[in-house]
């Protein structure tokens, strides 16, 4: 149980890590092997862009994770003292609604893109992956953002529902 939890809390960040680790070795192999050898690798760019594609993709998916997407504070502060404090996790909920309609809305077309590219039976020029493969990225991140979201959600309604015992607690009413 440890060991889902932990996963849950740095999946995106161990992702990201290897990839930009990956970037950073293949490019460096790279330079070392233009310069030092005289002999340019072929496949070297093309797997650093598509490290880099999944590196934006699995990034959206860390940020609504971590809440670093772009908020709008000033309304967010507007509705910090309305309705007992509530106002802010109402503002948040509505936000996370929205933001899990929008990545709904885009998972059917991101598998269908997929499955599209699978069919098509496309392949890399220089290494030849499967583009599908590259492609899946859009499902995984989509996926892992409604995830996220889901989870957020589910907080914020425990800390309302806390939130509101306390002051229950506080008024002696329970």
């Amino acid at each position: 149980m440890k060991a889902i939890k932990w996963l849950d809390r740095h999946f995106e960040e161990i992702l990201l890590v290897a990839l930009l680790f990956a970037m950073m070795i293949i490019m460096g192999i790279q330079i070392f092997a233009r310069y030092a050898l005289s002999n340019s690798l072929s496949w070297s760019e093309e797997i650093t862009r598509f490290c880099f594609i999944w590196t934006g993709f699995l990034s959206i998916s860390y940020c609504v994770k971590n809440s670093k997407s772009i908020k709008i504070e000033q309304f967010v502060e507007w509705f910090r003292d309305d309705f007992d404090g509530r106002g802010v996790h109402m503002f948040r909920l509505v936000s996370y609604l929205i933001e899990l309609v929008l990545f709904a809305y885009l998972l059917p077309f991101a598998f269908h893109f997929v499955k599209l590219s699978y069919m098509s039976k496309a392949a890399s020029p220089a290494v030849g992956i499967p583009m599908w493969m590259v492609q899946s990225i859009t499902v995984l991140s989509f996926g892992l953002c409604e995830i996220r979201l889901l989870q957020k959600f589910v907080e914020r309604i425990l800390m309302i529902r806390k939130g509101v015992k306390e002051e229950m607690h506080k008024r002696g009413e329970v």
